[in-house]
């Protein structure tokens, strides 16, 4: 069974007449929408509240854009698209029961039975379950994927929000339709604050906080039908590109800014786009955090990147800009990231090039004063210096059929009802202590990968041959799986546990960039490559961690890439005592 790579090697030598089919068929998937204005829809915002201690999850009428009309879509608390951004204080918990008033599910022709967990009920009866993104969160309100419940049914979150002010938010995670739930809506922010950034502002830090000038901004990419209904693949397909952006729920919105300092809170919940972000006026976008909080000191960029799932806090100032302006939040990541099709048929096909505008209203310059340092009550990041009690290779691969096509996405060719299964191979660090997880991409297309229950910190990334390491690694295969039904058959190429990639390494290893010196729980791998995670399983394990619970339990990592942790790229990890 030949990996991706291989394959798509081997078809680049064949020439482009074999990929071609793939590549038509995906422009029958993606270019499904009608020609829609851009900048004529005013961006919603939903500026931070206090959570309810009940939150309903129900279906709404929502419409993305007013060509389109509006149509059967979901959203918490009262939202017919998305949900509110709430916001907590540092330290103070919240109790949540949500409850699923769910109907038939918009997308009821995209439900893939043929996908793990998936039942033909999920059509009209659907699971749901909230994952709290970036929250240092006990395992019964985690959100772990088969942890659902169905219409007319509830369950109650517990969080204590024990950790540094940062900008999480919550989804579904519900086994096998995360994609399809979060494409009609399930998503929301959540803000915790803390001394350096309290409710209402008036920190140590003289940041926006709250209504007129913090906007929380929720990225994602759509396809539309002809009648306006969203358009998504009938079957499972590796990735999903829209040809829409979608900003807070509106197509390629507008948002009229005075002429100061803004904060946004950004959250790249798309399925498989990278953002590549960038202003039209080439003002400098000041990133102050990242997924798990505060970096040390802001960070000036021409561009930030954003894999799916990751955050960035992000301040633009207006104050220079003239009344009539309108600058353009422009995207020049490729699809697939980094390097796009792997043809030389119509490179930017999957290109967004356009997601947003800003309008810069009249009125006074009121320029406001950037914070140099913005840890004043926190502790500044430092490396961890603690050695890790174990390190765990951790390798990104997939399955392909004997037509090349790909049956599942997998971490460590591992299956999910394996690993639940099956506790050898499931990653089983001990609570309160530091390990080194190396993730190792053998696809030529980057990946973000998440973990739940604790933020890390990036040791480095270094590139490896992945050629020789593929070799090596199928050479310890093939391992008989340890469940029936497997895609692809009864056995994967690889053994368990993945092979040390360092007698493959090549060059030198490279310090994480400035904007990703913090506290990370999303992280890009990019093709071919290592990237070395310090991670701490506990408050106790080292001094200085920006959270402070030490839980034992079961929890999940990985690829934040919808489609992909939909089909077994995600694996069940314990925290053990």
């Amino acid at each position: 069974m030949l990996t991706r790579k291989q394959f798509l090697t081997m078809s680049a030598g064949l020439g482009v007449g074999v990929l071609l089919p793939e590549v038509l068929k995906a422009k029958r998937t993606y270019a499904a929408s009608p020609r829609l204005s851009r900048f004529t829809e005013s961006l919603p915002i939903s500026y931070p509240i206090s959570p309810p201690s009940t939150l309903d999850i129900a279906p709404g009428k929502h419409s993305f854009h007013s060509s389109l009309g509006s149509f059967t879509t979901w959203g918490y608390g009262g939202l017919s698209y998305l949900g509110p951004t709430f916001e907590v204080t540092r330290g103070t918990p919240v109790r949540i029961r949500a409850f699923n008033k769910l109907g038939t599910h918009p997308l009821a022709g995209s439900v893939d039975t043929s996908l793990h967990g998936v039942n033909a009920s999920d059509i009209t009866n659907p699971r749901t379950v909230i994952h709290l993104h970036g929250s240092n969160t006990e395992p019964d309100s985690d959100g772990y994927p088969e942890d659902t419940y169905l219409p007319g049914q509830s369950n109650v979150y517990n969080y204590n929000n024990n950790q540094e002010a940062g900008t999480l938010w919550y989804h579904d995670h519900s086994l096998g339709m995360t994609a399809l739930n979060l494409q009609v809506g399930l998503a929301g922010m959540y803000l915790i604050r803390d001394e350096d950034d309290p409710i209402g502002g008036n920190g140590p830090l003289g940041i926006p906080a709250g209504a007129p000038y913090e906007v929380p901004l929720i990225l994602q990419d759509h396809s539309f039908n002809s009648d306006g209904s969203m358009s998504f693949p009938a079957k499972w397909d590796h990735e999903f590109y829209g040809d829409v952006a979608v900003v807070n729920g509106k197509a390629w919105p507008n948002l009229n800014v005075d002429r100061t300092l803004y904060r946004f809170r950004i959250v790249n919940a798309s399925n498989s786009r990278f953002f590549r972000l960038k202003l039209s006026s080439n003002q400098q976008l000041i990133q102050i955090g990242c997924d798990g909080g505060f970096l040390n000191a802001p960070v000036y960029l021409s561009k930030l990147l954003l894999g799916p799932g990751e955050r960035a806090d992000v301040l633009i100032d207006f104050s220079t800009s003239l009344p009539g302006d309108k600058i353009v939040l422009q995207n020049d990541a490729a699809a697939p990231y980094p390097k796009g099709l792997a043809t030389v048929i119509d490179q930017g096909y999957f290109r967004m090039p356009e997601i947003m505008q800003f309008t810069v209203n009249r009125g006074a310059a009121v320029p406001k004063a950037i914070p140099t340092r913005l840890r004043v009550n926190n502790p500044l990041i430092t490396k961890i210096a603690t050695k890790p009690v174990k390190q765990r290779n951790l390798v990104l691969t997939d399955i392909l059929n004997s037509n090349f096509q790909v049956l599942a996405m997998m971490l460590n060719a591992v299956y999910w009802h394996e690993a639940a299964n099956h506790p050898e191979l499931r990653e089983q660090p001990q609570v309160d202590t530091i390990e080194q997880w190396n993730f190792i991409n053998l696809q030529p297309f980057a990946h973000t990968m998440h973990l739940h229950l604790v933020p890390f910190q990036i040791l480095n990334r270094q590139s490896i041959n992945d050629t020789a390491y593929s070799a090596a690694y199928r050479a310890t295969g093939p391992r008989k799986v340890l469940m029936h039904h497997a895609p692809g058959g009864d056995t994967v190429p690889y053994g368990y546990p993945p092979l040390d990639p360092t007698p493959y390494l090549k060059g030198l290893a490279k310090p994480p960039a400035a904007n990703e010196a913090g506290w990370k729980d999303t992280v890009v791998v990019n093709p071919f490559e290592v990237v070395r995670l310090i991670v701490p399983f506990g408050a106790k394990a080292t001094a200085n961690l920006p959270f402070g619970n030490s839980f034992t339990g079961r929890f999940v990592w990985h690829c934040h890439m919808l489609n992909h942790e939909d089909n077994d790229m995600m694996l069940p990890f314990d925290v053990l005592p």
